[in-house]
Parts: C-alpha cells; structure tokens; sequence
C-alpha cells in the first residue's frame, strides 16, 4: 500500500512537471510571435514612412509596441513619424522612452538631437539647450547638433531679454 501511494504521487508530480514545462514552452513560443509580429509590423511603418505617409506609419509603431512594449525601435520610430506629423509633444516622450536604456553613444546622441529639435519646435529654448548638450555629450564631433545648439542659445537670450523687457514695462505701468 505505500509503495502504490509512493508511485501515485511520482506520477502526480511527473504530471504536473509536465503541465509546468509545456506551459512555459508554449509562453516562449508565444512571446516570440508576438515579437515577430512587432517586427513585421515595424516594417510596415518604415514603409509607410518611407512614403511619408507618417499618420499610418504612427499607427503601425504603436500597433507594434501592442505586441512588445519594449522594442526600442518600434518606440523611436514612432518619435520620428510623430515629429514627422508635427505632434511634438507627443514625439518627445517617444524619444525619451528609447533612451531610457540605449547603451549605443552615436543612437544616444541621434536621440537627444531630435528631443531638442522638437523642444526648438515648440519653443522650448532652454529644453533644446539641454538636449542638444546631452546630444553633445554622446557625440562631441556633430557639428550639425552643435549649430543647432549655438541657434538655441541664441533664441533663448533673445526670449529672455523680451521677457525682461515684459517685466520692465508692466512694473512702469503700475
């Protein structure tokens, strides 16, 4: 009688290792279509890109960002069609969410460019300052970020000294 209990619960556990293991196994296989399909449908959005049809190209970046959430690329391109769209606001996030863990320097660098050109877009001149030094941290030989960066710093003394200029005549009219 203890030897049958004995064998009945070697095959229960036997049972459930087994239930475990194909679980597992068929989470796998799940997790690596959904990431084939993030891929497919990141290539549809750069065709779509491409063909600077950026609005469809949005949607197939977030569609691909459905299946894997952490596809870096499927999360930057979809800054860039954003941008592309003139959503700044929206594309900014983007960007960060790529670089939260970009390990690559020149991507580092290609991803805070694009965060100040969308802060310069919407007039956030102390913002693309900062990126454009983080830009400038990642790759100092861009000379096109460092332009970009001189352009900043000009508006921003420009808007600072009309600000002053605000407060100077508001506080003579009082």
């Amino acid at each position: 009688l203890r030897r049958q209990r004995q064998m009945c619960i070697r095959d229960r556990i036997t049972t459930l290792v087994m239930l475990l293991t194909s679980t597992v196994s068929f989470a796998q296989k799940d997790s690596i279509t959904l990431q084939r399909e993030a891929r497919k449908l990141v290539r549809e959005g750069n065709k779509l890109y491409g063909q600077n049809n950026f609005i469809d190209a949005s949607v197939a970046y977030k569609k691909a960002l459905q299946k894997n959430s952490a596809y870096k690329k499927a999360t930057y391109n979809l800054g860039n069609s954003l941008y592309q769209e003139k959503n700044f606001k929206e594309a900014i996030p983007q960007y960060n969410v790529a670089l939260e863990s970009e390990k690559d320097s020149f991507k580092k660098a290609e991803g805070y460019h694009n965060i100040g050109n969308a802060m310069m877009q919407e007039k956030n001149y102390q913002g693309a300052v900062d990126a454009y030094k983080n830009s400038l941290r990642s790759n100092p030989t861009d000379d096109e970020t460092r332009y970009n960066l001189a352009a900043a710093q000009k508006l921003l003394e420009k808007d600072k000294d009309k600000n002053k200029d605000c407060l100077l005549y508001t506080s003579d009219a009082a």
